[in-house]
């Protein structure tokens, strides 16, 4: 197996001492992927950004796989974590929050494989055991619980990105009203006619990722997920 990128050893082959930091790549990485899109990451575009070659860049990283990795943990170096009160939703909520905004800044983020994970990537996941650890979870119930609720909030902010709104997932409440005029869906029926209205209550997007994250929560930790959180006090 390769060594992870930032477990290889510093000494370098013969030559120049190094000009650059992985932190330096890494923002190069994030600059371009930001201004042209994911098709214009190349060993040659880095190298070019950087003002040096890509036979250079070879010093310091193995190939694209590399690049990934760093301008993922680049990213991650924007998170500005608070304190953690104890408090089981309100702390996975606060990382939840930076993440998906993180994600809808640099909606490319999805298309980065975690299989070689930063400092900054770690100290994410970290935060994030953290803030499940009052819920007294086991190690497979606790990293099952990263993964859906990581999961979640990447696909949310895609789907953000795309332009896609919670209000009009389906076509919206007056196509769905309007399908269900035309067919046999007795479920569906009962569930959009169940209050006065005689429609769903629409949910714009920020109801939506809360409502979505606390069902989840729910399932990993339900005692945890029933404690609200501290509501602030009115001037």
């Amino acid at each position: 197996m390769p060594t992870s990128l930032w477990l290889r050893t510093d000494e370098r082959k013969r030559g120049p001492r190094p000009t650059y930091t992985l932190d330096d790549i890494g923002e190069a990485c994030v600059r371009l992927v930001d201004s042209e899109g994911m098709r214009a990451l190349s060993m040659r575009r880095v190298a070019d950004a950087l003002g040096t070659s890509a036979a250079s860049l070879y010093r310091y990283v193995a190939g694209k796989d590399d690049l990934l990795a760093l301008m993922a943990d680049r990213v991650a170096a924007e998170f500005d974590f608070p304190p953690l009160t104890g408090d089981v939703r309100t702390d996975v909520l606060a990382i939840a929050q930076q993440s998906r905004s993180l994600h809808r800044r640099h909606p490319w983020l999805r298309e980065t494989p975690a299989t070689d994970l930063g400092p900054n990537s770690i100290r994410y996941l970290d935060r994030l055991v953290g803030a499940l650890a009052p819920a007294g979870l086991d190690a497979t119930a606790t990293m099952m619980g990263v993964a859906l609720i990581s999961g979640w909030v990447t696909n949310f902010a895609a789907q953000e990105s795309a332009g896609e709104t919670a209000s009009a997932s389906g076509g919206g409440a007056a196509h769905m009203s309007e399908m269900l005029a035309h067919g046999d869906y007795p479920h569906l029926t009962a569930l959009f006619t169940s209050n006065a209205s005689g429609a769903a209550t629409p949910l714009d997007n920020d109801t939506a990722f809360v409502a979505g994250l606390d069902a989840m929560l729910f399932g990993i930790a339900p005692a945890a997920s029933r404690t609200e959180p501290p509501r602030p006090e009115r001037k």
